[in-house]
């Protein structure tokens, strides 16, 4: 027998929406530091404000709608979001202008006239969704076999995202079916097999016609830091060395708000994107960057709580997705910005500017909140717990 606890926000759901809320208000401080100090409108801003709006309009209707519900349609969404994404591919070669049109060399966007939204930030939450809906009641993925149908839901779209090419968002998709199998019950064994299988791959992956010369060179750059080769600083190593300058200069507690020869000259590239935490260390130092840790460690937190707690299978592995899909995308994003990483365009969750994953996120910890909020009271047993389990 079940029933359901289902205030708006439960208890456990304000934590994670107000720090949500603070990573977005540093990213549009950002943001608007920059457009005043270019003495000019602030038309991104107020952009970034009106997607922070839809967003949390999204994650309310989440509430509203029901992940159980939402479950239900997952396979429809995910198949949509597929077609979009060759759609993507397709246009590369045969023209598709106005509906999409590239920028900067890449196919990400659907132009919808005056609204355009990036189809790859939100089909990463789709595919948790239709993942965590496939996995909820199956036992067959315990067999080396029965991986197969979870990793081509995996590869799949991993594959026409790197095509646009998307290296950032591609990235995520893997570790977050690794975890999600892992906490549903897939053999340890095997999953280390696999793993092991991709690190014996990975060197033909890197010399292969599948990665640009440019990713080649943001991967050497993780082990060319300390060179003082002027050419390579001012090239390949350029974005790299001007990220760990900008964070070493604002020392403990920052230059300030919009102040910094950072903001003052333009002096690193994509600030507001991918390299929003060096901006974050410039203006508001070593505290600032705590504080934006902090955030999301209550996120995760919480979310991980949630999973814990609630003993619907779809539920679990929804709110483990989602803490794995933001977790990994920070971890990635602050790697790069610090130099432990590669640059791969990855941006940071909440806080970089960008509608389309913005709007994304807030959907995702909205899915997280529903399962908060919808715990149903079971007396049968826990979810994922076998008799014959993997002892290696």
């Amino acid at each position: 027998m079940t029933r359901s606890h289902t205030p708006l926000l439960p208890a456990i759901g304000w934590p994670i929406l107000l720090s949500a809320l603070m990573l977005t208000a540093l990213g549009l401080l950002g943001v608007y530091a920059a457009e005043v100090d270019a003495e000019g409108p602030a038309v991104q801003t107020t952009r970034q404000a009106i997607y922070l709006v839809v967003g949390v309009i999204g994650l309310l209707a989440i509430q509203a709608a029901a992940y159980r519900r939402l479950g239900r349609w997952s396979y429809f969404m995910f198949g949509v979001t597929l077609v979009l994404l060759v759609l993507l591919v397709v246009a590369r070669y045969v023209p598709m202008a106005p509906l999409i049109t590239a920028r900067r060399s890449t196919y990400r966007w659907i132009d919808l006239g005056p609204v355009s939204f990036q189809v790859s930030e939100y089909a990463k939450v789709v595919f948790i969704l239709a993942l965590a809906y496939y996995l909820r009641f199956r036992t067959n993925y315990r067999t080396l076999s029965g991986l197969l149908v979870p990793f081509v839901m995996t590869l799949v779209p991993l594959g026409l995202i790197l095509k646009e090419p998307d290296l950032g968002t591609s990235l995520l998709l893997l570790p977050t079916l690794f975890v999600m199998l892992f906490v549903a019950g897939a053999k340890k064994r095997h999953l280390a097999s696999i793993v092991a299988l991709g690190l014996v791959a990975a060197p033909a992956f890197y010399f292969s016609p599948l990665m640009n010369e440019y990713q080649r060179d943001r991967i050497r750059a993780v082990f060319r830091q300390d060179e003082t080769d002027e050419k390579w600083r001012l090239n390949a190593g350029y974005q790299l060395n001007q990220s760990k300058i900008a964070l070493g200069s604002g020392g403990l507690t920052g230059q300030g708000f919009a102040y910094g020869a950072f903001f003052k000259h333009d002096l690193l590239p994509e600030e507001h994107n991918d390299f929003i935490f060096a901006v974050i260390g410039h203006q508001w130092g070593f505290a600032g960057c705590m504080g934006v840790l902090a955030c999301y460690l209550v996120i995760i937190g919480c979310g991980l709580t949630i999973a814990s707690m609630t003993t619907d299978p779809l539920g679990r592995l929804l709110a483990v997705g989602v803490c794995v899909l933001i977790a990994a995308q920070a971890i990635i994003n602050i790697g790069m910005t610090v130099g432990l990483m590669p640059i791969t365009g990855m941006t940071l969750p909440f806080v970089s500017m960008g509608g389309s994953g913005l709007v994304a996120n807030y959907l995702a910890i909205g899915l997280l909140i529903d399962v908060g909020r919808r715990r149903p009271i079971d007396m049968g047993p826990k979810p994922f717990e076998f008799d014959d389990e993997d002892t290696w």
